[in-house]
C-alpha cells in the first residue's frame, strides 16, 4: 500500500485523550479502521514529557484505559500501541467514560501534565446509552477542548452540542471508509489548540 509521506507538526505540548468507541455496537472492520485513523493522525507529532502525551480511553460497559499520557515517549512506540488495541465490546456508556476521562485527564497518576492544554478527541458511531452532555459540559468546563468524529448517524444536534464551539471546526461526520480524508483538517486543528 502506498503511503504519502507525512509532514511533521510545529513543536507543541498538551495532553491528548481519545475516546475509543470499543462497545458491541461497533464492528470489526470499523474498530481497526478508526485505530488506522488515530495512528495516521498521530504519526507527525513529537512524544514525550515537554511534548505532546497521549492516552486512549474505552468507552464499554465500564471504562477501561488502554494505556497513560506518559507510557508511550516515541512515535513509533505510539504507533505500536494504537494498532495494538484491541475492541473490549459491552454497552456504549459514554457518559462513564467522559467521567472517567476527566479523572485522568487532570490527575498525575495517568500522566497527565498541570498547566498544559487539554483536547479530547471522541470518535463514537453516533449512539450512547447514557447522558453524554453533563460530564461533556464539565470537561468543558475545566477547559478541554472537545473534538469529535462520528462515522454513524449521530443526532447531529446532540453531536453539535457536546463538541467545542464552533461546531464546524470540532465535529466531522463521515464514513468510516473516508477516515482519511478528515486527518489533515483534525490534525491542524489539535495542533492549533496545543500551545507551542
Amino acid at each position: 500500500m502506498f503511503m504519502c509521506p507525512h509532514p511533521s507538526v510545529p513543536d507543541v505540548e498538551g495532553d491528548l485523550l481519545f475516546l475509543l468507541d470499543s462497545s458491541g455496537s461497533v464492528s470489526y472492520y470499523e474498530f481497526s479502521r478508526v485505530k488506522e485513523f488515530i495512528a495516521d493522525l498521530l504519526r507527525p507529532f513529537t512524544f514525550g514529557p515537554h511534548d505532546v502525551q497521549t492516552s486512549v480511553v474505552h468507552i464499554s460497559t465500564a471504562p477501561t484505559m488502554e494505556f497513560p499520557f506518559d507510557r508511550y515517549l516515541s512515535s513509533g512506540a505510539v504507533q505500536h500501541a494504537v494498532r495494538g488495541i484491541q475492541q473490549v465490546m459491552g454497552d456504549t456508556n459514554t457518559g462513564k467514560a467522559l467521567s472517567f476521562a476527566k479523572e485522568k485527564l487532570f490527575t498525575g497518576e495517568a500522566g497527565a501534565r498541570p498547566g498544559v492544554p487539554k483536547v479530547l478527541v471522541w470518535v463514537t458511531d453516533g449512539f450512547s446509552t447514557d447522558d453524554v452532555s453533563r460530564p461533556m459540559q464539565l470537561l468543558k468546563d475545566l477547559g478541554v477542548t472537545v473534538f469529535i468524529v462520528s462515522t454513524g448517524r449521530g443526532n447531529y444536534l446532540e453531536l453539535s452540542a457536546a463538541a467545542s464551539q464552533p461546531p464546524e471546526k470540532h465535529l466531522h461526520f463521515v464514513d468510516v471508509d473516508d477516515l482519511p480524508i478528515i486527518i489533515k483538517e483534525l490534525r491542524d486543528s489539535l495542533t492549533g489548540n496545543l500551545v507551542s
